[in-house]
């Protein structure tokens, strides 16, 4: 399996326990409260991710253009979790600021 994969696979996998296991417990509607362990979960994504591929020079492929592992995973973690904060947001009356 190619890095990009790996990386994509370790996101989705960080996502779902957090829309599905620990927002609904620890956050419930609260926008500030997910978005502060949003930024946890994009930390722990980011600190795997790093603790593989930090100082090798490894270059990811996005569509267009490849770029570095951390913009590579923040890239990918962001789109994958957009229409999960959707669905999440829609499902528990989330009261955007």
């Amino acid at each position: 399996m190619s890095p990009e994969f790996h990386v994509i696979l370790l996101n989705a996998a960080i996502l779902l326990i957090a829309y599905f296991v620990i927002y609904p417990r620890y956050a419930g509607n609260d926008f500030k409260k997910i978005s502060a362990q949003d930024f946890i979960a994009s930390m722990v994504s980011l600190g795997v991710v790093g603790s593989v591929y930090f100082g090798t020079g490894a270059e990811f492929s996005l569509i267009w253009f490849n770029v570095t592992w951390t913009w590579f995973t923040l890239v990918t973690f962001t789109l994958i979790e957009l229409p999960l904060f959707y669905l999440y947001a829609k499902r528990h009356n989330v009261k955007l600021p």
